[in-house]
């Protein structure tokens, strides 16, 4: 697996690799699976691969997610199964910058299914146009369809190559807009993601967040939320830590809630390596 190191790189000489899934659920702690994979890799404007396929999921599909993306048990009869395209995924993925919209959500599940196959999550660097579209414009809503809506980008249609055809032009509508803010290069745009500009210096974490996240560790922690009586443990995998204005934030999969969450880290009341 090759390993991106050229961050410092303007993001025009970078390999992209524009990601999105559906699934058949919000969870893969509860289960779900992926179902469909979109994916183009682009590299300096032009498709360098494609890559568009329906999975078996090996399990049924919630009602909910059957209604958004309009797949269903007898679409997916006959589909190969994650195994199947595990190692023509990776390859797709090598080298490059994954690109996907609220990202954790396709790179949990991402990392559930290779760790079902005892493959381990390439290690690239991942940028998130949800987050950026929040820090570098002001719009009603953040979801990719009402961005293609407000920016006139192509509709997305709830299915994975139709969203990241969107995908690609709301990344391609954000590049001028980080040009503005001095950021061309992915290691300031990683770090701008973080909420830093590229002259601010970056937090120092605490050692066990530092850690975690390096070894892409879990943390169980004591939390003392602003909405629960009293402290409560969790079991959080690390994300990244951001730099908000309320202080330094660090996001990550609460197994909890099972959900996505990000917590204050000067109200981690303690915390210990998984």
């Amino acid at each position: 697996m090759h390993i991106l190191t050229r961050s410092g790189q303007p993001l025009a000489a970078l390999p992209f690799a524009f990601f999105d899934l559906e699934t058949t659920g919000l969870l893969p702690a509860h289960g779900h699976r992926i179902c469909e994979i979109g994916l183009l890799r682009i590299r300096a404007g032009q498709i360098e691969a494609a890559f568009d396929q329906l999975l078996d999921p090996q399990c049924a599909l919630e009602e909910q997610a059957a209604a958004v993306n309009g797949l269903s048990c007898e679409l997916l009869q006959g589909a190969p199964i994650f195994a199947a395209v595990a190692h023509t995924l990776l390859e797709l993925l090598d080298g490059a910058v994954l690109v996907a919209h609220n990202a954790p959500f396709d790179v949990i599940f991402l990392i559930h299914e290779l760790q079902l196959l005892n493959l381990p999550a390439p290690p690239m660097p991942v940028l998130d146009t949800l987050v950026l579209a929040r820090r570098l414009i002001h719009q009603p809503s953040y979801s990719l369809a009402a961005l293609a809506r407000e920016l006139d980008l192509p509709t997305p249609q709830h299915r994975a190559m139709s969203d990241v055809v969107t995908l690609r032009a709301l990344f391609e509508y954000l590049v001028p807009h980080l040009a503005a803010h001095g950021i061309t290069t992915l290691e300031d745009t990683l770090r701008f993601q973080r909420g830093l500009l590229p002259d601010q210096p970056d937090p120092v974490p605490p050692p066990l967040i530092d850690q975690a996240l390096r070894e892409r560790r879990r943390l169980r922690i004591v939390y003392s939320s602003r909405t629960t009586q009293g402290p409560t443990e969790r079991l959080v995998q690390p994300l990244e830590l951001t730099q908000e204005p309320k202080g330094l934030f660090l996001r990550a999969y609460c197994y909890l809630r099972n959900d996505l969450r990000s917590f204050i880290v000067s109200r981690i009341e303690s915390m210990e390596l998984v």
